[in-house]
């Protein structure tokens, strides 16, 4: 259904003049991602998550707005978007987002600094500039995705696709994604937008949680992209080392047997491959009662009363986590070969 919209979409646009995106591949999907991707990290999983999104050869990448909060400033992730449009040669816009949270769920957080103002600005200029609807990713708090739906909701209710919300727990509890900004989450989770809810917690597999072990996902990827990986996890200091000319360095046995060892818990793959039409057995959206609480407290209800929201559900754990396992490997297997 979604591919043939597109086509049709594209082909209505071609008519009349619109000019499409100029690098996507045909039918793509356009993306606006936005990650608390940081540099030195808190988390990797958020350059494993960047990796994949590059890796998707049928996302149309129209912006990354790093989720800055005050646990990101000094400090967004900007190195690893750049190592990947390195390797990838692929350009992509990014800007970084909002430092306060949002002081009640209608801000629209005028007042905050200029510099912050850039994540809102990229979000609304990119759906304005799309030539087709828009799937928009958030891991991390959602507050400049609601910030920039408090400014022109119609425009989110005419250009929005899809809004992947990696956030929250079904059973009861606030996941820390929602304590970052509780009002942004509140308000996108309870708009009239097209939400597909992929909950980081839960029970009865309304969770998307998984592990792997990094070399086993690694091992056969490229050098370069390898070495993303070594810069991201060795903290190193873009003042020291490089970030593009450390690429091509030779990786020492230690630091690539240490890396390779290391568990990694994962939350986003299915989204991304739910959004690229790479759907799987192993997971799937049901629409569901959600009870939300203005705290951000989510439950499945599985009444009539609540929220209807399409809910992310995983089946056998071991089979979920052997596909995500297997697809990042195939996805990373080729990603900057050519460099």
């Amino acid at each position: 259904m979604h591919r043939h919209f597109n086509a049709i979409l594209t082909a209505m646009l071609c008519l009349y003049g619109v000019a499409v995106s100029s690098g996507a591949e045909p039918e793509s999907v356009p993306i606006l991602y936005t990650t608390d991707l940081y540099h030195p990290h808190d988390d990797p999983d958020d350059h494993f998550d960047l990796a994949t999104l590059f890796a998707l050869r049928e996302f149309d990448i129209r912006g990354i707005v790093i989720d800055t909060g005050t646990a990101g400033v000094g400090r967004p992730g900007l190195v690893a978007i750049q190592q990947m449009m390195h390797i990838t040669r692929r350009t992509v816009a990014y800007a970084t987002g909002l430092t306060a949270n949002l002081r009640s769920q209608g801000d629209r957080a005028e007042d905050q600094p200029g510099a912050a103002q850039a994540g809102v600005d990229l979000i609304l200029k990119a759906l304005r500039e799309s030539p087709k609807p828009v799937t928009i990713f958030t891991t991390g708090s959602l507050r400049d995705v609601a910030a920039a739906y408090n400014r022109d909701p119609v425009l989110f209710k005419n250009k929005v696709w899809r809004l992947y919300i990696n956030a929250g727990h079904t059973a009861g509890e606030i996941e820390w994604n929602v304590k970052l900004d509780p009002h942004a989450f509140v308000r996108i989770l309870d708009s009239p937008l097209p939400v597909y809810w992929v909950p980081c917690f839960g029970t009865d597999g309304f969770e998307s949680y998984w592990q792997f072990r990094q070399g086993d996902v690694l091992e056969t990827a490229p050098r370069v992209l390898q070495n993303v990986f070594v810069y991201a996890l060795t903290k190193a200091s873009p003042k020291e080392r490089d970030p593009i000319a450390s690429l091509t360095e030779p990786i020492a046995q230690e630091t690539r047997q240490k890396i390779g060892a290391l568990p990694r818990n994962m939350w986003c793959t299915a989204a991304f491959l739910h959004a690229a039409g790479r759907e799987d057995r192993t997971f799937t959206f049901r629409k569901v009662s959600v009870h939300l609480d203005n705290n951000g407290t989510t439950r499945i209800t599985h009444g009539v009363d609540g929220l209807q929201v399409m809910t992310f559900h995983r089946g056998d754990p071991a089979a979920y986590a052997a596909f995500m396992q297997r697809t990042l490997r195939d996805l990373f297997a080729h990603l900057g070969a050519d460099r």
